[in-house]
């Protein structure tokens, strides 16, 4: 029997199921068994269940650098298209610039009541029957319906407090936060953690990267408030944070591969970082686990992976440079004609400017900037990645191969510059706890369970092209014919469906 299949337009293979997609960034089996030999099963007890009671695959991105990135990748997973069709291609670009309809639009308008929670690209939030929370490195605290707003901004300055691009609340600010937070669902179980993390930084050095778990634990008190009360036919839930761990701390972990091994002092620090982002997966899955009734199937995705970061030019690892003010720097190249100055994931920030002539003056200026040590022309290297979409600059600081600071930055088209240039330390900020250590790739992970999942069962591989006719079909949602993927066998109906879909295409 046929466990996928292309599907003719207006065919429907399925008995209609609701739907619960947890979206975990950038996970893979690969890293998931590796962490089960070294802890044994009791460590990630639901990634276990989900291969033993659900059905499962590793599900690999179509796309391939530079267009491995999760902004793109997500986009394809929700929309069954190609990056070439639906057209993502920044971070957080606006959901009305993207041309093709992601599944929670399918499934509005097929009368289905949805809730999105974080998905990438759900930005500005569509007015649909349910609740849209946009991702946190979204332009806004926009959010449908507005009562939902006090989470958006929460989300939002707790990523660009940890960016370094705002600063922190106040005392009072973070008790008014916790009052309103309260009323939407906050538990005292994630109240507790972030007590216990508060305490543990004052009496433990080197621990404050676990803050990054307290976001996601705050995010599914809300999600799951809210789902319990919505009860919606398709919901997304979406983190970030084990990707974020894998890229900052892989070698702490296991450096088996990296040709400069981490220190004991890195070692003792991060070691547990990814780990316990995968740790974390796992209990978030057991709470998803805990939302289902007898009709909802959960899909857990990540849409790619991840691998270590090894580098013929980056040999120690990539050190990261980012951003220490935008404003400084842009009254370099020049401010006029920037309406919007938007920090994304770091070290990136979006620009908008509107005016296609100004656009490109300022695209010029970063793209012919460069950094340089000494009076050595050879020791000259180009110092900014821009990249254009519609009116968005995306501006990327390049890393560097050593913690130097003895750069210099220089501008020949901005238009208020120094001709000695300018120390780096007087734009840019290297201050990352680590170098890079984790780097995209294709292969991350797919997997169903609930309601008449098969049990037991691995899927042929499948890519990210797979999963929005495979959702559409588990909800009765008729699969369109622009989709370019397949429906998988994750249901007896489903495998049955795809069968008679088969016999359908071949007369």
């Amino acid at each position: 029997m046929l466990t996928s299949v292309l599907v003719p337009e207006g065919v429907v293979v399925g008995v209609a199921k609701k739907v619960l997609l947890l979206e975990l960034n950038e996970i893979n089996w690969r890293v998931i068994d590796r962490l089960i030999e070294q802890r044994g099963g009791g460590f990630l007890p639901n990634f276990i269940k989900l291969k033993k009671q659900g059905t499962w695959a590793v599900q690999s991105a179509v796309e391939r650098s530079p267009l491995l990135d999760p902004w793109i990748t997500w986009v394809t997973l929700h929309t069954g298209v190609s990056p070439a069709v639906h057209g993502a291609s920044v971070l957080e670009q606006s959901s009305d610039s993207i041309s093709a309809p992601r599944t929670w639009q399918y499934a509005a308008d097929a009368g289905r009541k949805v809730g999105v929670f974080g998905s990438i690209s759900s930005y500005p939030p569509p007015p649909l029957n349910g609740f849209v929370v946009p991702g946190p490195f979204a332009p806004g605290n926009e959010t449908h319906p507005p009562r939902l707003a006090p989470v958006q901004a929460v989300n939002r300055r707790y990523t660009q407090v940890h960016n370094k691009t705002m600063q922190a609340p106040t005392l009072a600010e973070n008790a008014g936060t916790a009052a309103s937070l309260i009323g939407m669902g906050l538990s005292l179980g994630t109240m507790a953690h972030v007590a216990t993390q508060l305490v543990r930084e004052r009496l433990q050095s080197g621990q404050r990267w676990r803050r990054v778990c307290l976001q996601p634990r705050l995010n599914f008190d809300i999600f799951a408030s809210l789902y319990r009360k919505e009860r919606p036919d398709y919901a997304t839930w979406h983190s970030n944070h084990a990707a974020h761990f894998m890229h900052h701390y892989w070698r702490a972990w296991d450096d088996a591969v990296f040709p400069v091994k981490a220190s004991a002092e890195e070692r003792l620090q991060y070691g547990e970082a990814v780990p316990e982002g995968y740790r974390l997966c796992d209990e978030l899955i057991g709470r998803a686990m805990n939302l289902l009734d007898q009709d909802t199937v959960l899909v857990v995705a990540s849409s790619m992976g991840q691998q270590p970061f090894v580098s013929d030019r980056y040999k120690a690892g990539k050190v990261i440079v980012r951003i220490r003010d935008i404003d400084a720097l842009l009254a370099v190249v020049g401010r006029a004609g920037i309406s919007d100055v938007v920090p994304t994931m770091v070290p990136q920030w979006n620009l908008r400017i509107e005016d296609p002539v100004r656009r490109l003056a300022v695209k010029t200026a970063f793209d012919m900037a460069y950094r340089q040590r000494g009076e050595d022309a050879v020791q000259r290297e180009a110092s900014f990645v821009v990249q254009e979409t519609d009116a968005i600059l995306t501006l990327t600081p390049l890393g560097l191969t050593q913690d130097q600071r003895d750069w210099r930055y220089f501008f020949p088209q901005g238009a208020a510059v120094d001709p000695t240039g300018y120390p780096i330390d007087a734009l840019m900020a290297v201050d990352a706890p680590t170098v890079k250590q984790g780097m995209h790739h294709i292969d991350g992970l797919l997997a169903f369970y609930g309601a008449g999942v098969r049990s037991g069962v691995r899927l042929p591989d499948c890519t990210n092209l797979d999963v929005a006719p495979t959702l559409l079909a588990l909800m009765d949602v008729p699969v369109p014919a622009v989709m370019e993927g397949r429906v998988l066998g994750c249901t007896a109906a489903l495998a049955a469906g795809a069968e008679s879909a088969a016999v359908a295409l071949a007369a």
